[in-house]
């Protein structure tokens, strides 16, 4: 959030007439500067939009039409949400992958979460795996727990002489985000050995036998309380010496965050990792966490006929203190270069936001 808005109104007010004073027409404001503009005041049309979310991403719902509630109250016009479980009439859908029963006249990404893989071996909870070894796992090429190569990324545990069980059931989102993260390291994971399956239908996944592992998403694993593997980089830190381990915390979520870049395609906005950038830290000096790459997108999509309401309810829901509300569910925030350009396009038609005059 913004620590001083007296500063920002000033700064983005000097940068509105400077751009204005160097073309002879009025410019089109940059996305950055009009999703700042946006955090200052609230834009509401009149009326109700229905939103829809996958069940285990309902609450944000409620989050969210709890504190339009307080936003869009008199003198500006009165918008409301409601949460809707009917996917085929709902003007919005939050969702993992393509809205089902939506026709999309916009779809933007709205937050991410992570594919992890969930393990019970009796007497560890802090088990790492380098890419290719992981891959090998899973791809069931390596198969009992105190093969060579487990133990070398793993010096410190003495693990036992028993199968590694794979569960075939993989949550199809995760197992793709886990395919193309590993991809990343030269490390290839078979998809074709896994049966997808979703699991952001509010089930929750079958305990795990001994000695076996399961690809879910973080979110599941979080809010179920589950471990999950680390991932070893085969690298150490240039001043301590210490091994790099990649591992779906909020430090290292964020690094991989930061290296995400928009694409926008028509009314559409796609997002992907770009493992060239430099991750960023969590917080202003401090070091950056070793990003964990295995993301993927949660998607908001308006849906039907293209309205100023279903706009306007949407940019309230992208506003950096609405995408607060993820955390509630172990969702990840968008970072903030993919977030201006996704409020950009959805803001399309609605009145272009102006800073407030300065109180002295």
């Amino acid at each position: 959030m913004m620590k001083n808005p007296r500063r920002l109104i000033a700064v983005l007010a000097l940068a509105i007439s400077g751009s204005t004073l160097l073309t002879a027409c009025d410019p089109p404001m940059p996305p950055e500067m009009v999703a700042q503009l946006a955090e200052l005041s609230y834009t509401c049309v009149e009326g109700n939009v229905n939103v829809a979310a996958d069940p285990s991403n309902s609450a944000v719902v409620d989050t969210l039409a709890e504190s339009l509630a307080g936003a869009c109250i008199d003198p500006l016009p009165a918008m409301t949400i409601t949460n809707s479980g009917d996917f085929a009439s709902a003007d919005i859908v939050i969702s993992t992958g393509a809205a089902a029963d939506c026709k999309p006249f916009a779809s933007v990404p709205y937050g991410f979460d992570a594919g992890v893989v969930t393990y019970n071996v009796a007497g560890t909870d802090s088990l790492n795996l380098g890419y290719k070894t992981l891959a090998a796992v899973l791809n069931g090429e390596i198969s009992n727990w105190n093969d060579p190569a487990i133990a070398k990324d793993n010096p410190d545990l003495t693990l036992p002489d028993a199968p590694i069980l794979v569960r075939a059931d993989a949550e199809k989102n995760s197992l793709g985000a886990l395919v193309t993260a590993l991809g990343y390291q030269g490390a290839k994971l078979d998809p074709s050995k896994f049966t997808e399956i979703s699991l952001f239908d509010g089930s929750v996944p079958e305990p795990l036998v001994d000695g076996e592992l399961a690809i879910i998403p973080n979110s599941v694993a979080v809010f179920n309380g589950l471990v999950t593997l680390g991932l070893n980089t085969g690298k150490k830190d240039a001043e301590t010496g210490e091994k790099l381990f990649a591992t779906a915390s909020e430090v290292s979520l964020y690094a991989a965050g930061s290296q995400l870049v928009g694409k926008s395609k028509g009314s559409t906005l796609t997002m992907s990792v770009d493992s060239k950038i430099e991750p960023q830290p969590m917080f202003e000096g401090e070091a950056a966490g070793v990003p964990y790459q295995a993301i993927f997108p949660l998607t908001m999509s308006l849906c039907g006929e293209d309205t100023l309401l279903k706009r306007a309810a949407a940019a309230f829901m992208l506003r950096l203190d609405s995408q607060g509300a993820l955390g509630y569910l172990n969702i990840s925030q968008l970072p903030e270069t993919v977030r201006y350009t996704a409020v950009g396009l959805v803001r399309k038609g609605l009145p272009t936001p102006k800073p407030p005059k300065e109180s002295k």
